[in-house]
Order: C-alpha cells, then structure tokens, then sequence
C-alpha cells in the first residue's frame, strides 16, 4: 500500500524556493518542528545549505539535523 504525501509538507516543500528568504527560512523552521513526517524535504533543505541568506542557511541545518535524526 502506497501512503498519499502529507498535504502540509508538500506546500511547506513548495515554500523553500519562494523567493522571499524569510518565507524559505520560516518553512525550513516549520519542517524542522514536523520532525519524521517531512523526511520527503531533506533534499530541498540540503538545497538551501547554498542560499544566499545566511539565515536560510542555518535554518536548513537546524531543520536537516533534526529531521536526519527522526530519520535514523
């Protein structure tokens, strides 16, 4: 059986390549705390360890520190 992606992280996902860097930094924050449930978001967050926003930068790896170890 095959699970349906989560609606929420799926537009949080979108969200990441806003173009408004604190849009793309407040839904790394918002994966972060959705922990397991938004593994499908890790390559998009690896993504954003190069944005030019220092800020989307550490929020990524706050975000993929957490969510690899949910992950794990």
């Amino acid at each position: 059986m095959r699970t349906q992606p989560d609606p929420l992280i799926q537009k949080l996902i979108a969200r990441l390549s806003d173009e408004d860097p604190v849009t793309r930094r407040n839904a790394a924050g918002a994966l972060r705390l959705h922990g397991g449930r938004a593994t499908a978001a890790i390559p998009e967050l690896v993504r954003l360890l190069s944005d030019t926003d220092p800020a989307v930068q550490a929020e990524a790896q706050r975000a993929l520190s957490r969510l690899r170890t949910a992950a794990a």
